[in-house]
Parts: C-alpha cells; structure tokens; sequence
C-alpha cells in the first residue's frame, strides 16, 4: 500500500474512534438537514440522508439537538415544520437563539424589563420563559423604557420608529443583544438574507455602542448546547454547513465538527478555513455522515456511559 493509502486509512481511523465516543449530537437546519427558501425548512425538503441519521442517533441512544441560527418561528413550530416533512424531530429537541437570550436575560436581569424586536420566535419565547417585556406600542408613543437590555431578533418590520426607541434604550445604558448577525442562511434557490445582524448593525451605528450575538457561535449558545445534549463538549458531535457557526462552535467547544457541503460553505472553503474555524470532518452529505456514525457506533460506549 502506497504511503497516501496508509495516511489516509490511518485518518479514517483516528476519525471512526473518535466518533465512537460521540455520545450526543447537534444537527443545524437550514443547508444540513434541509433546503428552503424559507426559515427553519419551512416550505422546504429533506436533505438525503437526514432522516436516516436521526433515526441512527436515536436508534444508538445518543441525546439529539436541532439548533438553527433563526428567530422567526417558535421551537414548536420548528419541530412541527421538521416532522412534516419525515425527520422525528421533538419539539424539546429545538433549540434557537430565542432560547438562548430568553435564558440570558432571566439569568443577567432577573425581574428587569427588556426591550425585544422579532416576530413570534422571539416574543413567543420571553412570554414562555417568563421574563418582563417593555411595551412596545407605548415606547413607541413617547414613554420611557426603563430597559435593562435591547434583544434585537428577526424583526422584517424594523423602521425608523422603531430605532429611535432602541436608540434612546442603549443610551440610556442598556446594552445590545443580537440573536444573530449571520449575513444569510442556506436556501434552495434564491439568497436568503439575514436581518437580525443587518438591525443590530444599525443600532450599534447609530449609538456607538457594541452589540453582542447570543446565536450560534457564541458562548451562551454553547452551554445551552451542553445542557440540552447532556454530555461533555468532547462527547459531542457539531454538523452543519457553515464555518463561520457550526465549525466555530464545535473548535471553541473542543467537540468534533463535521462541515456538510450542501449549503453555506464548500469542501474548498474549510481548506482554506484558519484553525479556530476548520472542521474535524468534511462531508459531501447526510449519507456520508450516516455511513461514518454507522462504523463508528458498532464500537461505540453505551448509552450509560453519557454524562450527567
């Protein structure tokens, strides 16, 4: 066998052990598991492979999470958005970045009202977790906010109105939150452009003040992760398509990272990656995921050995 042929058997090896200790896994949505030209797969399809894949993590008693950079819709109407088109997504298996910053500013400004923009994602989830909300209608007509913070979400009726309200709230000293400043997210036809991180932009121009992303990659983002899966970041396993989120998450973590080429980002572009953002895997899709995580589980640890 050729010195390249040994390299390369001795790589799939090290990459089969390493998934054979993968005791949870995180899947992104858009360019992953499918392709739409909507958010979060609505009126979308199923990549080949995804409801395969899923079904082996189940199947391997792995714990599962759907993580998708996206505030439009609520995690219930995600995973009903997923079911309906074959993958056994449950509802508690839906993780955004709504949740994200609703269990932020319960845990920073327990009690203390927060100025929110989005659509039902955002607003549904505050109202869930609890958390006090500034009245928009009557901010909007002159009275003060009193927030604590500014979480700015998906929000595709953001007008001159509405930014001199945020405006005057982070001058008063409350500080900007973007569920996610990604530029676009995965599609099947047309490019699909980001909004959350085009308003917060905006806002941090127009006041001069920073704002910070609790999305995909971010910290937040992370020990949510860790949470939901229920394991250690080295026993996890990150798939997704974009570099810049996916892979990032997973080399901060010190997880395993997997780029699937079928959306955002190409085999090309994680060679050309810096380290903090290159990919342990690189997959040309699901099915090749499938067939990895397939070899590896038949050494794989059982599922008592997941952590607590």
């Amino acid at each position: 066998m050729s010195a390249v042929g040994t390299a390369h058997r001795e790589q799939r090896r090290r990459e089969l052990a390493r998934l054979a200790e993968v005791r949870g896994v995180m899947f992104d949505i858009d360019g992953c598991l499918v392709l739409s030209d909507g958010p979060s797969g609505h009126g979308g399809r199923a990549l080949p492979g995804a409801r395969e894949v899923i079904d082996l993590v189940r199947a391997t008693g792995r714990s599962m999470a759907v993580f998708t950079n996206g505030t439009m819709q609520t995690p219930s109407r995600i995973a009903e958005t997923l079911r309906s088109l074959g993958l056994d997504v449950r509802d508690e298996e839906v993780l955004t970045p709504a949740v994200v910053a609703a269990e932020t500013m319960r845990t920073l400004y327990p009690g203390r009202p927060v100025l929110i923009f989005g659509g039902p994602g955002v607003q549904e989830e505050f109202l869930r977790h609890g958390l006090p909300l500034v009245d928009l209608d009557r901010a909007l007509a002159g009275e003060p906010t009193d927030a604590a913070a500014v979480v700015i979400g998906w929000d595709t009726q953001f007008g001159r109105e509405k930014l001199q309200v945020a405006a005057e709230a982070v001058l008063a000293g409350a500080p900007i939150y973007c569920t996610s400043d990604a530029p676009s997210f995965a599609s099947e036809r047309r490019f699909n452009v980001g909004v959350s991180g085009f308003i917060a932009s905006g806002l941090s121009h127009v006041t001069g003040r920073p704002y910070h992303v609790l999305g995909k990659p971010s910290r937040e983002a992370l020990e949510l992760l860790t949470r939901r899966l229920r394991v250690r970041p080295e026993q996890m396993l990150i798939v997704g398509d974009d570099l810049d989120l996916e892979c990032a998450m997973a080399r901060t973590a010190g997880a395993l990272g997997c780029l699937v080429t079928t959306g955002t980002s190409s085999a090309a572009d994680a060679e050309a990656a810096p380290a903090d953002r290159r990919p342990d895997l690189v997959a040309d899709g699901l099915p090749e995921v499938l067939e990895l995580l397939s070899l590896a589980s038949q050494d794989a640890a059982p599922p008592s050995a997941q952590a607590q």
